[in-house]
C-alpha cells in the first residue's frame, strides 16, 4: 500500500513535469539557406515541437531565429510565438503573412511579402531593417506597426508597401526618427481613434490619398521644420468627428525641391511610381528650330520620354520620342533634342513615361518668335483631301471653307490646331473650288479638285 505522502508528492511531481513540458518555447535557429520547410535548415533547440517552425499558426511560443536566407512557398502564418530576422538575412514570403495575437515580428534584416499583410500583433523594423510588401498592409486594433526607434540615421528602418496601408479600429501606426515610409496606394482608417504619428526625423511618401474616416483618428507629424517629413501626392481627407491632420505637410513637388535624399530613395525603389527625377528642361531658339535641353537626377524602371508641343498651350501633340538612359541610375543624366517652332508661340513639355506604362508631365516651357502669318493649302491639286497648315495660334473662331463656282459653302471646319486635314466626304466633283481662311487672317486659295 502507497503511503499518502508519497502518491501526493509523486502527484505533485508529475504535475510539475507536464507544466513545464506545456509551456516550454519552441525556438529554432537557422542552420542553412533555403526552404523554410526543409528540416535541416533548422535547429529545433528547444526539443519538442515540429522540426521547423510552423508556417500555418502553429508556432505558438518561443522564437524563429533567421541567421540565413530563407524562401517560404505560399503564406505564413504566425501564432503567439517571436520572428527575429537578423541583419544581413532575408526572409520571402510568396503568399500572405499574418501575426497573430501575442505574436512578434522584429527585423533587422530584410522580411519581403509578395501578397498582403495582416498584423495582429507587433511588426517592428528596427534600424538596417527593410520590410517590402508588394500587396496591401492592414494594421488591426492596436499599436502594432513600429519603423524605426529614435537615433538618428544612417541606417534608417524602411518599410515600402506597393498597395495600400488599411487601418481597422484604432490600428495605429508610429515612425520614428530613423524610419523611412513609402506607401504607393493610399493610406486609409475605418473605426476610431486611430493615430498615424510621425516623429521628429521620420519621412513618409504616400503616392495615393490618406482617408481617415474614424471618429477621432489623427495623422500627427511632430517634424517641426522643413524638411516636413510627410508628403502626399493625392489628398488628405479627414471625414470622422474629430479627426485631424497636422498643417505641417507637402506634395511630391516638394518633397523633390526640399528634400533630395528621402525623394531619391522613393525615386529608386525597384516599380517606383516616380519614373523620372526631372531636373530641369530648358529651350533655345536657333532661327526656327528650338534646342531643348533637360536632365534627371535620377531613373528607375524608367522608358522614354515623349517631346508634345503645342501653339496654344492647352492642345498638345507629340512631336518625338527620346529613349531613357536604358538603366536603372541614381546619376545624372542629361539630353537634347532640336524640335521645329513652326509658329510665333511654342509651348513644349516632356511626357516622361514608365516601362509600366505610368507617366508624368514636365513644367512647360514657352519659345517665342517673330514670324509672318502663313497659311499653307496642301497637296493642291487634291483627290480625296487637302492639308491646312499655320504657323501662328489660332483663335477659336478661326475657319476654313470650301466654295464652290456658285460661292456656296460645301464644307466648312474649326481650325483649332496648326495643322487641320479636310478629307472630302462630300465626294466633290472635279472642277475649281475656292479655300477661304476666315479669322485671325483673311485668306482665298484657288483648290484644283481632280
Amino acid at each position: 500500500m502507497y503511503h499518502f505522502k508519497t502518491v501526493v508528492k509523486t502527484a505533485i511531481v508529475f504535475l510539475t513535469v507536464l507544466s513545464a513540458y506545456s509551456v516550454s518555447a519552441q525556438d529554432y535557429t537557422t542552420l542553412a539557406a533555403g526552404s523554410w520547410t526543409t528540416a535541416s535548415n533548422w535547429n529545433n533547440s528547444s526539443g519538442w515541437g515540429g522540426t521547423t517552425p510552423s508556417i500555418t499558426g502553429g508556432h505558438s511560443s518561443g522564437t524563429a531565429t533567421v541567421n540565413h536566407n530563407m524562401a517560404v512557398a505560399g503564406n505564413y502564418s504566425l501564432a503567439s510565438a517571436t520572428l527575429l530576422i537578423n541583419a544581413g538575412h532575408t526572409v520571402t514570403v510568396t503568399g500572405n503573412f499574418s501575426v497573430g495575437g501575442g505574436g512578434n515580428v522584429n527585423v533587422y534584416g530584410t522580411l519581403e511579402i509578395n501578397g498582403n499583410v495582416t498584423l495582429n500583433s507587433n511588426l517592428r523594423i528596427y534600424p538596417g531593417g527593410r520590410v517590402i510588401v508588394h500587396g496591401s498592409l492592414t494594421v488591426n486594433s492596436s499599436d502594432y506597426l513600429t519603423v524605426g526607434t529614435s537615433t538618428a540615421p544612417p541606417p534608417y528602418a524602411d518599410l515600402i508597401v506597393y498597395q495600400n496601408i488599411v487601418s481597422n479600429t484604432s490600428g495605429d501606426i508610429t515612425v520614428n526618427r530613423n524610419g523611412r515610409v513609402a506607401v504607393f496606394g493610399n493610406v486609409t482608417a475605418a473605426g476610431g481613434g486611430t493615430l498615424f504619428t510621425i516623429n521628429n526625423g521620420g519621412q513618409v511618401y504616400v503616392h495615393g490619398n490618406i482617408n481617415f474616416s474614424g471618429g477621432g483618428s489623427q495623422i500627427v507629424n511632430n517634424n517641426s521644420t522643413n524638411p516636413f517629413g510627410l508628403y502626399v501626392n493625392g489628398t488628405i481627407t479627414n471625414s470622422g468627428g474629430g479627426s485631424s491632420t497636422t498643417p505641417n505637410n507637402a506634395d511630391q513637388a516638394t518633397m523633390i525641391n526640399t528634400n533630395p535624399g528621402f525623394s531619391n530613395w522613393v525615386q529608386n525603389i525597384p516599380g517606383s511610381p516616380m519614373p523620372v527625377e526631372l531636373l530641369f528642361l530648358k529651350g533655345e531658339l536657333q532661327d526656327a528650330m528650338v534646342l531643348l535641353t533637360w536632365a534627371t537626377a535620377s531613373e528607375h524602371n524608367f522608358d522614354r520620354f515623349i517631346i508634345e508641343h503645342s501653339v496654344n498651350g492647352q492642345l498638345y501633340k507629340a512631336v518625338a520620342e527620346v529613349a531613357g538612359s536604358g538603366f536603372d541610375t541614381a546619376e545624372r543624366n542629361e539630353y537634347s533634342y532640336t524640335a521645329e517652332a513652326p509658329a510665333s508661340r511654342n509651348y513644349y513639355r516632356l511626357k516622361s513615361v514608365d516601362k509600366d506604362g505610368s507617366f508624368e508631365y514636365s513644367q512647360t516651357i514657352l519659345i517665342e518668335r517673330i514670324v509672318s502669318q502663313t497659311i499653307d493649302v496642301y497637296p493642291n491639286p487634291a483627290d480625296d483631301h487637302v492639308t491646312i497648315r499655320i504657323n501662328f495660334e489660332p483663335r477659336s473662331t478661326d475657319l476654313v471653307q470650301i466654295l464652290d463656282p456658285a460661292g456656296n459653302i460645301v464644307i466648312s471646319v474649326p481650325v483649332n490646331s496648326l495643322e487641320v486635314e479636310i478629307p472630302f466626304a462630300q465626294n466633290l466633283r472635279p472642277g475649281v473650288y475656292l479655300l477661304k481662311f476666315k479669322g485671325s487672317t483673311e485668306k482665298i486659295t484657288r483648290l484644283l479638285v481632280r
